[in-house]
């Protein structure tokens, strides 16, 4: 059997794990064409979960569009017209489809290399930017009319940075009236995707319903991990399961990464994922010394601090005057500033989203 645990790009069956309970309520949202605001940290698993529930989907027609890396409207559009042009596998029909619907810029038709399907593509008229939003999404109105659609757009958060107000408002204004499509607006840089959705004064405020992805329950962890090495003909004890999900925090990608490293030994023991974990951080160091280079001191010492308290009585003199700080006030604006980086953020209390960062900053960065 092949290593069952995958921990970069799309996971699917047997590297999917669980999600039932997310599964069932996204279905259910997308059934009743109601608009949904998915977020995590980074690699929870969110564009896996929409892909796993798109697969699975009957009588309703699923469009995926990736803005992760956009950084303008002409780029918005591309992928736009990349994502619509899965609702049709001929050529010639797929064509006609979007030649009748898109007429404000031309579009030119290939063949993607990678999945053998044909693709579209814009030729841009800046003056017409505008139009080709509102044609784009009265395209999808229309398909709607005959089969209920949904629509993901991936790491939507990054529309805020390069669409502004007016932009927002248009697509808002597009989708108001879409009552047989359900929108999931999905991303990873949560105060930036929350303040769209959060803000009275965005277009986007109150669009759709709030869902958070959490992580992984260790119960869950142990029956998928238990049941891929019994399928194999192998087993591997609850003790060192739960082992290996503490220390990684029920992060995800971590798991899949530490179990994708543990199925390559037959032998498994406290000894050897010492050795995983020491190997899991090293081969991180240049990017969490990246991470770590960006910061300014008094955020250098917030991290630490919260690495050491768990985000617990930061507040607390000794834990002020043992990272270096004179007041409390210059705690909070340097975790505020950190907060946008995507390095942590809070609920309830500061938290580091990646446990092996927090391991790396422990052992004294």
């Amino acid at each position: 059997m092949d290593n069952p645990f995958k921990f970069s790009g799309i996971v699917k069956a047997p590297a999917f794990c669980n999600r039932q309970v997310e599964q069932k309520e996204i279905k259910q949202y997308i059934e009743n064409s109601q608009n949904v605001m998915l977020y995590s940290h980074r690699r929870y698993g969110k564009s896996s979960l929409i892909l796993k529930i798109f697969r699975e989907l009957k009588n309703i027609t699923p469009v995926y569009i990736d803005l992760y890396g956009t950084t303008r409207t002409e780029e918005f559009i591309t992928s736009f017209l990349k994502g619509v042009s899965t609702v049709e596998s001929q050529m010639n029909r797929l064509m006609n489809m979007i030649r009748e619907g898109i007429r404000s810029i031309g579009v030119n038709f290939s063949v993607d290399p990678a999945t053998g399907m044909p693709t579209a593509s814009p030729v841009f008229n800046r003056a017409a930017e505008g139009r080709t939003i509102d044609e784009l999404f009265l395209f999808i109105d229309t398909l709607s009319k005959k089969k209920k659609m949904v629509v993901a757009f991936d790491e939507f958060q990054e529309v805020a940075s390069y669409g502004g107000d007016a932009f927002e408002k248009n697509i808002r204004r597009s989708i108001q009236t879409h009552d047989s499509v359900s929108y999931i607006f999905s991303g990873s840089q949560r105060h930036l995707l929350t303040d769209m959705f959060n803000d009275r004064k965005r277009a986007f405020y109150m669009a759709a319903t709030s869902y958070p992805l959490g992580r992984i329950n260790t119960a869950d962890y142990k029956s998928w991990i238990t049941g891929l090495y019994r399928s194999a003909g192998r087993r591997i004890e609850a003790k060192f399961i739960e082992d290996v999900v503490d220390r990684c925090e029920n992060h995800p990608m971590y798991v899949q990464e530490f179990f994708f490293n543990i199925w390559l030994d037959e032998n498994v023991s406290f000894e050897n994922l010492d050795r995983i974990e020491r190997s899991v951080v090293e081969k991180r160091v240049p990017e969490y010394s990246y991470a770590w280079d960006s910061l300014t001191l008094n955020q250098k010492r917030a991290l630490k601090l919260i690495a050491a308290t768990s985000g617990k009585y930061i507040f607390a003199a000794e834990n002020l005057d043992r990272f270096g700080f004179r007041t409390a006030s210059q705690v909070t604006a340097a975790l505020k500033k950190i907060e946008k980086t995507g390095i942590l953020d809070k609920n309830k209390v500061w938290k580091i989203h990646d446990p092996f960062f927090k391991r790396w900053l422990l052992m004294g960065s």
